[in-house]
């Protein structure tokens, strides 16, 4: 896991003023880790405990997942009825990049995920990132996206992805 704290003196300025970070004490401890919140959110997922899962998100949270806009109850409705169906999810986070600021943070992390069903596994990755905020005492995710690796697809750092 690789963690970078934001330290120029314009960025904290920028931050401090321009995205609400009041004062330094409302700032996030240096041993809290935003990706934390997403790993947390998982574990309640594949639970099935919404109340878990959805304790993870800020009050004004969204996600982009499958090509779609969800709010957290929204994915959740989606998780629980395929749970339903018969399909169990795994998730497992790695390879975590997180960028912390006072009471906002960003993190990237690649996500193997297996379904599994009746029928068999299916393994599946995705290239994961959020945006965190500092509430109440730990890390919330304010904005979520989850990108499909298609299958034979380029894994992360292998290939640069900007082309000409």
């Amino acid at each position: 896991m690789t963690r970078i704290v934001l330290a120029s003196a314009g960025g904290a300025a920028a931050l401090l003023f321009g995205l609400g970070c009041s004062a330094a004490t409302n700032c996030a401890p240096g041993t809290a880790e935003p990706v934390d919140a997403i790993r947390h959110m998982y574990e309640g997922a594949m639970a099935g405990d919404r109340a878990k899962t959805l304790a993870n998100f800020d009050t004004e949270a969204f996600m982009f997942d499958g090509g779609a806009r969800f709010t957290p109850d929204g994915i959740m409705d989606v998780i629980i009825k395929s749970e339903a169906a018969g399909m169990k999810p795994v998730w497992t986070v790695e390879g975590v990049e997180s960028h912390v600021s006072c009471d906002l943070a960003w993190a990237a992390w690649t996500n193997h995920a297996t379904f599994t069903t009746t029928a068999g596994s299916t393994p599946k990755t995705y290239l994961e990132s959020a945006v965190f905020v500092w509430r109440d005492g730990s890390w919330k995710v304010r904005f979520f996206h989850s990108t499909l690796v298609p299958a034979g697809g380029t894994q992360p750092n292998q290939a640069n992805s900007v082309t000409k």
